[in-house]
C-alpha cells in the first residue's frame, strides 16, 4: 500500500469499509507529468547502467528564475533567495508565491543541480524547455547522477582544503574554477557513456549541449572565473569523447531497473538502485 493510500484510509476512518463494500477502489493521485517523464528516463538508464548502491532522490522545483523574481518583489535579501528556487511547484502557497512559480515556469530555462546527499533538483521549466526531447533530458539526468557517483562535491572540498591551503585567494579561486570545469567535463563524458549503454542513438549529449546553450541564450568562452567550460570548448570535448565511444562503445551493465517511488508529501522521486550480479 502506498503512502497516499494509507493517508486516505487514515482520513476516512471507518468509511473505508463502506467504500470497499460498495466496490469503490481508492487510488493515489497520479504523479505529475514531469515526475512521470523522469521515471521513464531513470527506468531506461538503470536497465543498462550500474547506478551504484546509494539511493538517489529527484526533486522538481521552481527554479532560479523564481529567486530573481522573489528578490525583485522584496521577498528576500540579495544573494539570500535560494529558498525560492527550490519551492514545490505542485503546492499552493500564499503571498504571491504561486505567481513566482508560474512566471519561473514560463520564463525559466534548462537547469539542474545535485547535492552530496544524492538529491538532484530539476526545475519544472527544464521539462517545458526540452519538450519532446527526452534524450536531452536523459543527458541532464545522467550528468547529475555522475556528479553524485563521483562525489564531486566532496572531491572539490578536499582539493580546496588539502591541496590549496597555502595558495593566495586569487590563485585558489582560479584553481577551484579550473577544478569545477574538469568535473563538468567528467560528468559530460559519463553521461554520454550512460546514454550509449542505454541505446540512445547518435551523439545525443553533444546535441543536448548545443540545444541547451541556445535555449538559455549563452555562448560564453572559457575564462579563469568560469565554473563551466565555455560553449565551444564543451562541444569540442564532447566531439572528442564521442569519437572514442564510436571507436570502442561502452559495454552495457545489464541488471534489474532501479526501484522508483514518488512521495507527493516530500515531492521526492526516490530511486533505489538494484544490485548487479558480479
Amino acid at each position: 500500500m502506498g503512502k497516499a493510500e494509507a493517508a486516505a484510509i487514515a482520513l476516512l476512518g471507518g468509511g473505508i469499509t463502506a467504500a470497499a463494500i460498495a466496490g469503490v477502489t481508492l487510488t493515489a493521485a497520479p504523479a505529475p507529468k514531469e515526475v512521470r517523464e523522469l521515471t521513464a528516463v531513470i527506468d531506461r538508464l538503470s536497465r543498462s547502467n550500474d547506478l551504484g548502491n546509494r539511493p538517489i532522490s529527484f526533486m522538481v522545483a521552481s527554479g532560479s528564475y523564481a529567486s530573481y523574481l522573489a528578490e525583485e518583489r522584496g521577498f528576500c535579501k540579495k544573494d539570500r533567495c535560494v529558498f525560492f528556487a527550490q519551492l514545490n511547484p505542485y503546492k499552493s502557497y500564499a503571498n504571491g508565491w504561486n505567481e513566482l512559480i508560474r512566471q519561473s515556469y514560463a520564463l525559466g530555462d534548462i537547469q539542474a543541480w545535485s547535492f552530496s546527499t544524492g538529491t538532484i533538483v530539476i526545475p519544472q521549466a527544464t521539462f517545458r524547455a526540452y519538450g519532446p526531447h527526452s534524450g536531452y533530458l536523459a543527458c541532464t539526468v545522467a550528468h547529475e547522477i555522475a556528479h553524485f557517483q563521483r562525489d564531486h562535491v566532496f572531491q572539490a572540498s578536499y582539493h580546496e582544503h588539502h591541496n590549496l591551503e597555502t595558495s593566495s585567494d586569487d590563485d585558489k579561486n582560479k584553481e577551484l574554477n579550473r577544478w569545477s570545469r574538469k568535473q563538468e567535463l567528467e560528468a559530460d563524458r559519463d553521461a554520454a557513456d550512460m546514454l550509449a549503454r542505454a541505446g540512445y542513438d547518435g551523439r545525443v549529449c553533444k546535441n543536448d549541449i548545443a540545444f541547451m546553450h541556445r535555449s538559455v541564450g549563452i555562448a560564453t568562452k572559457t575564462d579563469d572565473d568560469s565554473t563551466h567550460p565555455g560553449y565551444e570548448d564543451r562541444l569540442a570535448a564532447m566531439e572528442k569523447h564521442y569519437e572514442a565511444i564510436e571507436a570502442s562503445p561502452p559495454a552495457p551493465q545489464p541488471g534489474p531497473p532501479a526501484q522508483v517511488n514518488y512521495d507527493a508529501n516530500t515531492n521526492l522521486l526516490r530511486v533505489i538502485p538494484q544490485p548487479r550480479q558480479s
